[in-house]
């Protein structure tokens, strides 16, 4: 007896820039998220989903959201949204996944966002 394995990706990449656009935009538009981005310490994003403005002003702001306990006021693209940041660290380096917007499943999506993050940048 044979097994056949269906593979859910509709895109591959064995680029990791273009593996992890291609994840972001499949998360962003399966959670309804504004834009989603993954963002280095320095708040650069590293891949994004979304209007590129808002990719940017999101990056930025990662960083220093997840290090504010009590919350901080957001620049003018991201006023009026609810924005959720998931810190990641990978090869000892501290990685921000951030998103604006989505819906009641949004921390699903996150979660599944950053496993598949893992996967593409420990891979090779």
């Amino acid at each position: 007896m044979m097994w056949t394995i269906e593979e859910r990706r509709q895109r591959r990449s064995q680029q990791q820039p273009t593996a992890l656009r291609y994840q972001l935009e499949h998360t962003r538009e399966r959670g309804k998220f504004e834009a989603l981005v993954l963002a280095d310490d320095a708040g650069l994003v590293l891949a994004g989903a979304g209007e590129r403005g808002l990719c940017e002003e999101l990056g930025a702001i990662a960083p220093l959201m997840s290090r504010s306990p009590m919350g901080m006021r957001l620049p003018p693209l991201l006023r009026g949204g609810e924005v959720a940041i998931r810190p990641l660290q990978l090869h000892g380096q501290d990685l921000y996944i951030a998103c604006i917007g989505g819906n009641v499943a949004r921390d699903a999506f996150l979660s599944h966002s950053t496993s598949g993050i893992h996967r593409i940048l420990t891979s090779n």
